[in-house]
């Protein structure tokens, strides 16, 4: 979503930062913070007075304000109350700034800066603080692979290791994971694989068809290398990465990868140990990925409607007619189609009571419409 602001021009995307509950940081804070990607924004300052005094005034203003709006941005909200403590430490964000001018105006010093943010830690304590502030436990849909040995190659991939992992460590997140097993009514194996393997509009196309908030789509790589010639111990190298998806459009919010190395004599066993770590070592991002991408959910014009046993596209399609003549709506599409399940996303600025009555007992066909399930702009139609 682009950010418009009012006094900043930002260069690069966004993403943000700290202090909260003793848990949460010190979970967030004991993987380490690698070398960070930095990101540029420009931000103008203001003072009252000249001089040195009043310069420096204006470059902490300029900086505190570079902070204010990459918090409204990042959390879709103009409430910076919760991070009054990270805009007491904007030196851990900001690594440094440019001064691009300093001008005297009457008997007020304007600056213009560019400042340089780390990205890491920002996104890390951004997600500390509004974690326990999400309106609901997320729900999280994860369709990860592990291609482990020579025979991933030849028979396909498994997918417990990684998905094993991931759950164990957000299970006191209180987070709803779904996986595999979930998927298996709606899509055939080799789709999933295929999805797993494809590129980014396979993704989003795959997460937008599905009911979960934040959707997740990785694998998990292993190579095996002899450590000497002849010797019979292999170094296993796995490589995970992950692409996180909302749910709602189906927008990449994310990608996040890690390697581990295990040696072992057993290439199998070994390998298995490298998938694990390689995902252990990202839970903290992992985390970090699920808070922001619900920070973006929130979106006061857009609906999703699940029909159920729906039986035949053109059933879908005549609803989606009916919808279209609702006062409001301004586009209608179709998510995701089985004859048990269909989803529509529907662009509609209204009240989802008005929208009930104008679907409820309409006649599809020789079939009736019932409005079972309303829950904010999520709704449920079968047939009667």
């Amino acid at each position: 979503m682009p950010l418009h602001i009012h006094r900043a021009l930002f260069r690069n995307s966004l993403i943000s930062t700290s202090f909260l509950c003793a848990f949460l940081f010190s979970f967030f804070t004991s993987f380490g913070v690698d070398a960070d990607p930095v990101f540029t924004v420009r931000m103008k300052g203001y003072a009252e007075g000249i001089g040195l005094t009043a310069r420096r005034l204006a470059l902490e203003d300029a900086q505190h304000q570079v902070m204010v709006d990459i918090l409204r941005s990042m959390t879709n909200s103009d409430d910076i109350a919760p991070f009054r403590g990270m805009l007491r430490k904007t030196s851990r964000y900001v690594q440094r700034y440019d001064l691009l001018r300093s001008d005297i105006i009457g008997q007020s010093t304007e600056v213009e800066i560019d400042a340089f943010i780390l990205e890491k830690p920002l996104r890390h304590d951004v997600a500390a603080v509004m974690l326990p502030r999400l309106s609901r436990n997320p729900s999280i849909l994860l369709l990860l692979a592990e291609y482990i040995g020579a025979v991933s190659q030849t028979g396909g991939p498994t997918f417990d290791v990684a998905e094993t992992v991931l759950r164990d460590r957000v299970k006191d997140f209180k987070f709803t994971v779904n996986g595999m097993h979930s998927l298996m009514t709606h899509f055939d194996m080799l789709r999933l694989v295929d999805i797993i393997n494809g590129d980014v509009a396979d993704g989003a196309k795959f997460a937008r068809a599905n009911q979960e908030d934040v959707v997740v789509i990785g694998a998990v790589t292993v190579s095996h290398e002899p450590l000497q010639e002849e010797s019979n111990m292999f170094r296993n190298r796995a490589t995970a990465t992950l692409r996180i998806f909302a749910g709602h459009d189906g927008k990449m919010m994310d990608i996040i990868t890690s390697q581990a190395v295990v040696q072992s004599v057993d290439p199998i066993e070994g390998g298995k140990q490298a998938v694990q770590d390689a995902c252990a070592k990202m839970t903290s991002d992992f985390v970090v990925a699920i808070v922001l991408t619900m920070l973006s959910l929130e979106d006061d014009n857009r609906a999703l409607i699940e029909i159920e046993n729906p039986l035949t596209p053109d059933t879908v399609l005549e609803l989606s007619k009916v919808i279209e003549s609702i006062p409001g709506v301004y586009g209608v599409e179709t998510l995701f189609f089985s004859s048990s399940l269909a989803r529509l996303a529907v662009d509609y600025q209204g009240e989802m009571a008005n929208f009930a009555d104008w679907v409820d007992e309409k006649m599809i066909g020789m079939r009736k419409v019932a409005v079972t399930r309303c829950v904010k702009r999520e709704m449920t139609l079968s047939f009667e």
